[in-house]
């Protein structure tokens, strides 16, 4: 799940894109002819155009290679300020405004999703000079202090362009600034050679060490076009949601004994990590259910969030169900490691080693995977039999479940409602109000919750509050009643926030986990609920929320 407001964000690759802030203007040149350029597009006060941002990752050794493709239209004025429609593989998804005479921010996103959201801020100081670093005029600016090559004439839409090349990114770094570590960086921009105006520019990186490539396009340029008032007038839906927002990110660095020592115990005891001291078997030649895991991947390229979760339905959709095979595993699993002679801790150990084989196998993009998450499924069931008290292990099978069951389908457009998945309302939501029932227990016993004790709470939340929000509206007092004592303060105002919702009769949905720079090879990870962890590539992603000041998030 992610947070509606989280739609509201431009994706422009984060990490370089902040660090291209703080351009000097009139910054001298060695040629008069480039520098007549700058002097050209500083007399001008509107400026259109077209702003792209794609990114690739592989191909992989799974045969995927993955891209997404965000798009705008911006507008810019100096007298109103900007607007931009972004737009996400083909699809409207914000409406962004930053109005200076109202001195207003205004992002109304989800109009690629079910709930529309309409984010309102002041304007400060701080956002007025991001509208004054946002200008493509600073970047050629940088880009002409730097020490660039001219790499000659071509042809771009037809017309003749002359143009220059800087391979150093430290020029556009703003004062004070690092740039990120980099495989590779280069940056361009054109000029048409009748007008001798700016054209194209581009920029691409590959951040050290990844796999994803990411180049920002700017394109279709007008210069001094009018500008109408009216285009700087926000329309907002009236089936959104009005949100304003005092634009302070809230601070999780621990101030009381109590929020420390919460702080500490997530990161010695992280939530799924009951199990992490233990050694895990060696399953990579353990063949289930005669699948050939040897078999040729096909090449594939998937563009965009859609085209991923489509072939990731159409991929499990075409597995067996996991109960027309169940009996079969069960016997294999049984012949060949002796499953039912295990104790509780062996059954999880080798529950996580097959899910790791899973995904290493390609997860839910595998055609042979399947038979490994399979029996992570059955063993942790196994365990779960054993020891239905142990929240720990409950945990273990709750993970292995979604490691292949996604919240709903995406076989339908997103105008229609979404098709759900059964298992979520029904399974799921089973093992997790049985977690519950036993904290309310053990807290009336004078127990002290922990970090795994929210987490779970709020995923039983998130499953409840559509379907009984009496139940929902139960778990949300508990949380808020413990919160002093506990330590996880931090998330008090959403919890009130959140009591508020369900009095209302709204679903409610508290964020636990926030992810840093993802890639878009992660989005096959997304649809499941809160707590999911996933493999290594995503879960190293993952970060609680009250933990965020450890990274800057």
């Amino acid at each position: 799940m992610k947070s509606p407001i989280a739609k509201l964000t431009i994706a422009a690759a984060v990490v370089i894109a902040a660090a291209l802030l703080g351009v000097h203007f009139f910054a001298k040149t060695s040629d008069v002819a480039w520098a007549q350029v700058l002097e050209k597009v500083m007399a001008f006060d509107t400026c259109v155009y077209r702003s792209r941002e794609v990114e690739t990752t592989g191909p992989r050794p799974d045969g995927f290679e993955f891209a997404t493709e965000n798009e705008s239209k911006n507008y810019r004025s100096e007298i109103y300020g900007t607007f931009s429609e972004n737009y996400k593989n083909g699809k409207l998804s914000v409406r962004h405004y930053m109005l200076l005479q109202e001195k207003q921010h205004i992002s109304i996103g989800g109009y690629d999703s079910e709930h529309k959201l309409c984010l309102r801020m002041a304007v400060t100081d701080r956002s007025l000079r991001e509208f004054h670093n946002s200008d493509p005029r600073r970047m050629i600016a940088k880009i002409l202090a730097g020490d660039y090559d001219e790499i000659g004439q071509d042809t771009i839409e037809g017309k003749r362009v002359r143009g220059v090349e800087l391979r150093d990114p430290n020029v556009l770094a703003k004062e004070g600034a690092a740039i990120p570590p980099l495989d590779d960086f280069s940056s361009r921009f054109w000029i048409d050679v009748q007008t001798g105006l700016p054209m194209w520019m581009e920029l691409s990186f590959v951040l050290k060490d990844s796999a994803s490539r990411t180049t920002m396009i700017w394109d279709q340029f007008e210069w001094g076009v009018p500008l109408e008032a009216s285009l700087f007038k926000p329309e907002i839906p009236a089936d959104c949601e009005v949100v304003d927002d005092d634009g302070k990110v809230p601070d999780s660095t621990p101030k009381t004994d109590a929020t420390q020592v919460f702080a500490r115990h997530t990161l010695a005891e992280p939530y799924l990590g009951d199990f992490d001291h233990l050694p895990l078997p060696d399953v990579n030649g353990l063949t289930l259910l005669g699948v050939d895991t040897d078999s040729p991947k096909p090449q594939v390229r998937l563009l965009g969030s859609d085209e991923i979760r489509l072939a990731q339905d159409a991929c499990v959709a075409k597995w067996p169900p996991y109960e027309q095979v169940q009996a079969q595993l069960r016997q294999e699993l049984q012949a060949k490691l002796d499953v039912s002679a295990m104790d509780v801790n062996q059954l999880a150990t080798t529950g996580i080693a097959l899910r790791n084989r899973f995904w290493e196998l390609g997860g839910t993009l595998s055609d042979v995977a399947y038979p490994y998450i399979y029996a992570a499924r059955l063993v942790d069931e196994m365990a779960h039999q054993k020891s239905p008290d142990n929240p720990a292990v409950t945990d273990q099978l709750v993970e292995s479940i979604m490691a292949y069951e996604v919240m709903y389908y995406w076989q339908h457009p997103q105008t229609d409602p979404l098709k759900r998945n059964p298992i979520y309302r029904g399974l799921l939501s089973d093992l997790r109000r049985g977690q519950f029932e036993q904290l309310k227990t053990r807290v009336g016993q004078g127990y002290t919750p922990t970090w795994k004790d929210f987490v779970r709470c709020n995923d039983f939340t998130l499953l409840w509050s559509r379907r009984d929000p009496n139940v929902a509206l139960e778990v949300i007092r508990l949380l808020i009643d413990q919160a002093p004592k506990v330590g996880w303060t931090f998330y008090l105002a959403d919890l009130q926030h959140a009591e508020q919702r369900l009095l209302g009769g709204e679903p409610v949905y508290v964020r636990t986990f926030i992810g840093g720079h993802q890639g878009v090879h992660l989005d096959q990870y997304s649809r499941r609920l809160s707590s999911f962890q996933g493999p290594q590539e995503f879960r190293e992603n993952c970060l609680p929320m009250h933990l965020r000041h450890l990274k800057g998030w």
